[in-house]
């Protein structure tokens, strides 16, 4: 019922790709099993000092009640469908939609809010407003993505 949309293998190869000072002080990135009940905001998170926790999947179509404009953007750029139905609102992934989901839009994220903490020498207190936070997160994942598409 629950999957890893990427492998260990796919994930050294992207961190590879971006190099050295991208996982500077970064300690581990930890498949782990989800719940049910976990949140949009749940696939994963940062575990200071350097821990990355990335969640297990359910199979799709995932199903809300709602959906945030910008979680729906971020699902859509990644190659989701959306569909409105009886209240609610189905998320249909293909494969690879959805691993490049998980890779850029929840692990470079977490690595994002990683590099923030890191790099600023606050490894155990948080350094920024949770705003100013993911907004640095979220254009980090962005150019991780517009880097890696322009690779091929």
């Amino acid at each position: 019922r629950f999957f890893y949309p990427k492998s260990a293998q796919i994930i050294v190869d992207l961190l590879r790709f971006f190099g050295a000072p991208y996982v500077y002080g970064l300690r581990c990135i930890e498949l782990s099993q989800g719940s049910d009940r976990q949140p949009i905001s749940a696939l994963g998170c940062l575990q200071i000092p350097g821990r990355i926790i990335i969640y297990d999947q359910p199979l799709s179509p995932w199903r809300f009640s709602a959906l945030a404009k910008r979680e729906a953007a971020n699902m859509s750029e990644a190659g989701a469908k959306l569909e409105v139905k009886e209240g609610a609102v189905l998320v249909h992934w293909a494969p690879d939609a959805l691993r490049d989901f998980m890779l850029f839009d929840v692990l470079m994220h977490e690595l994002g809010h990683h590099l923030l903490q890191h790099h600023n020498g606050k490894r155990r207190s948080r350094i920024a407003r949770t705003n100013d936070h993911e907004a640095f997160a979220e254009q980090f994942s962005a150019n991780c993505r517009r880097a890696f598409r322009a690779r091929r």
